[in-house]
């Protein structure tokens, strides 16, 4: 038996095909009676409402495509991901939407992606990635599909985000090594692709010069946001004639990588290197000693992130008007870098 279509299930239930489509998207709009007469038939008929369908009679399929540039890793492998797409997916519930998940490539050319995005079951997107000369953004912004992103981009800065004060948390949690009495302060750097990266480097420079400490290229290394990356730098690090005696890392991962390093070359953590991360991810528990780091709002951030776009879908409108969310970091002070536990401080 083909598909009923709206029209049939009006015309069976005797209705017109705006109250169907009423009770398919549980509007209140429609009397007890008529809304129960209209279920029997879909029940009768085995009615499966699509989202073409949906579409068709209200122009809205309250879905909302969640992207995540670059390839399954980011998701499963880095957490702070999942965090955020945790975040999303609640709003998303709580507002009676839809989450969609794509995966993409940075790679994709525009064709491809005017197929993903043209032919979308939703009414917007949020955009994870901080990526400078993301070319989903740019894409997202010239096509008018409605969205927000979770980081930001300098060159598109009139865009609807939200994300944390990168600089600052850094140069807080450099700060803090300093003020233990390290002058040697490695740090550890994620892709240089990514505008977080850029910041965090920034203010650690800031740290640095506040202090008047002079800058050592030799302390910096670029990673990937990998344990591994953190574990090959770090074993570098340790081979320098002057080591340091304190590392700042731009994310958790690393850290694990860090420790082992340290470990492998007879070095102790906190003793002989002091330690500092950034995420505070749940995953930060197994590593020890207790790790210092910086605390970003991950699940916040996701849902900031799908409060702005629904807002934006619900008012029906077009308007690109900059919105910028920043949201507040903490230091979580803890054994990592010398220091007992602390109350979270600002």
């Amino acid at each position: 038996m083909p598909q009923l279509t709206i029209e049939d299930i009006a015309r069976l239930a005797g209705v017109s095909r705006s109250t169907v489509s009423r009770v398919l998207n549980s509007q209140p709009s429609v009397r007890p009676a008529v809304r129960d007469r209209v279920q029997e038939v879909i029940i009768a008929h085995g009615y499966t409402p699509q989202a073409a369908a949906r579409q068709l009679a209200t122009q809205r399929t309250r879905s909302i495509g969640l992207i995540l540039p670059d390839n399954v890793y980011n998701l499963f492998g880095n957490p702070i991901f999942a965090l955020m797409s945790q975040g999303v997916s609640q709003v998303c519930a709580q507002q009676g939407y839809t989450s969609l998940l794509f995966m993409g490539r940075q790679d994709m050319n525009e064709q491809d992606m005017f197929k993903m995005l043209r032919g979308r079951e939703f009414d917007g997107v949020v955009l994870i990635s901080s990526n400078t000369n993301d070319t989903y953004a740019a894409f997202l912004k010239e096509t008018g599909i409605p969205y927000t992103r979770i980081g930001h981009e300098p060159g598109l800065d009139d865009l609807r985000y939200v994300d944390v004060d990168n600089v600052e948390a850094a140069r807080i949690g450099v700060k803090h090594l300093i003020s233990l009495g390290h002058w040697r302060i490695a740090m550890l750097k994620g892709l240089a692709r990514d505008t977080c990266t850029s910041d965090r480097y920034q203010g650690y420079k800031e740290a640095l010069e506040e202090a008047g400490i002079p800058l050592d290229p030799e302390l910096v290394g670029d990673g990937d946001w990998s344990t591994a990356s953190g574990y090959e730098l770090t074993k570098r690090f340790l081979r320098l004639e002057r080591p340091p005696t304190a590392l700042f890392s731009s994310n958790d991962m690393m850290v694990a990588g860090v420790i082992r390093a340290a470990h492998e070359q007879g070095r102790s953590v906190p003793e002989d290197l002091a330690i500092v991360g950034f995420d505070d991810l749940p995953q930060t528990t197994m590593i020890f000693p207790d790790l210092t780091t910086i605390r970003q709002p991950c699940v916040e951030l996701g849902i900031r992130a799908a409060e702005m776009l629904i807002e934006q879908l619900e008012h029906d409108t077009k308007e690109t008007k900059p919105m910028h969310v920043i949201l507040p970091t903490t230091l979580v002070i803890r054994e990592s870098c010398g220091s007992k536990h602390r109350p979270v401080v600002s």
